[in-house]
């Protein structure tokens, strides 16, 4: 069962995030993909996150098929212009990659690029996604018709307590089929904010998956807490992990999320959750999967 057949089928799915590395090596990848491959839907591979460089996405995606596991191509246009995206995802499809996360990207500020590099406007992530519609209509941008139309699922980014109603409808209208939100702690506050979106039916047949971040530390807490927008993490949560270092850090992250996984389940317009544990992707979602008790989608890669 593909990610797409499973969200269709109402089955709560599990996505997650492999981080391809900076070194010019498959190894990583390969392993880390043959982990999660029987305990999770699919998984996104990111696109120079916090723009740094790293080895390609799509070389990355290639490696997950080979282990059988299902990717999400971040493709990023802060980048690419309007060719070089068009070129990359006709590339993509072509090797076998299906879904497609389209994002603006971060700024070039956070990372060490934002003197050296340009940041290339052509299209934000609402115009990708445009895009990407128009390949799975057969035409490029320029009007250009091409006989083997793409059939991408296509997911945007979600900015729990930030994203007006309006951002979200935009999306949608775009060609949003499916949404990952960035990570969530204050259960609560979060389902307080989609409620509305449920309500009024905007999100009919609109898969949301709900980003969960197993922390490592109170640090990674106050880090997320004070500098990204949309997070905010409950006074209960950094309680448990005060004090806590290594494995009992550990153990507590891993208890947290669990917990605001059996709490998202029920949140009503909540399809899933897509799990976010960098540098510790393989244990941290394994470990989660199984104290959260959910069950693998048997069978669900099928041949590209």
């Amino acid at each position: 069962m593909t990610l797409r057949d499973a969200l269709a089928a109402g089955t709560f799915t599990v996505t997650a995030e492999l981080n391809p590395p900076a070194d010019p090596v498959a190894e990583p990848v390969r392993r880390t993909a043959a982990a999660l491959k029987d305990l999770i839907a699919a998984a996104n591979v990111t696109d120079n996150a916090a723009a740094t460089v790293k080895v390609s996405p799509l070389a990355a995606a290639v490696w997950m098929i080979e282990q059988g596991l299902e990717p999400i191509l971040q493709v990023t246009t802060r980048d690419r212009n309007i060719m070089a995206l068009q070129s990359e995802l006709l590339g993509a499809w072509a090797l076998g990659v299906r879904n497609i996360l389209a994002l603006s990207g971060d700024p070039l500020k956070v990372g060490r690029y934002g003197d050296l590099a340009s940041r290339v406007t052509d299209l934000d992530s609402l115009g990708l996604v445009e895009l990407i519609r128009k390949l799975n209509d057969g035409e490029l941008a320029a009007g250009e018709t091409i006989s083997v139309p793409t059939g991408f699922y296509v997911a945007s980014a979600m900015n729990p307590l930030v994203d007006a109603a309006a951002k979200v409808e935009a999306k949608i209208t775009a060609g949003t089929q499916f949404f990952q939100t960035n990570i969530v702690y204050d259960v609560p506050r979060f389902a307080k904010w989609l409620a509305p979106l449920t309500e009024t039916g905007m999100l009919d047949g609109i898969p949301v998956l709900v980003g969960v971040m197993p922390p490592r530390s109170s640090r990674a807490l106050e880090h997320m807490h004070n500098n990204i927008p949309g997070v905010e993490v409950d006074d209960a949560t950094f309680a448990r992990l005060a004090g806590l270092t290594g494995d009992e850090a550990k153990d507590a992250g891993v208890a947290v999320a669990v917990d605001v996984i059996t709490a998202l389940r029920e949140v009503p317009g909540v399809a899933g959750v897509h799990i976010m544990a960098p540098g510790w992707e393989a244990e941290a979602v394994a470990r989660v999967v199984e104290v959260a008790g959910l069950a693998a989608v048997a069978g669900r890669h099928d041949k590209p």
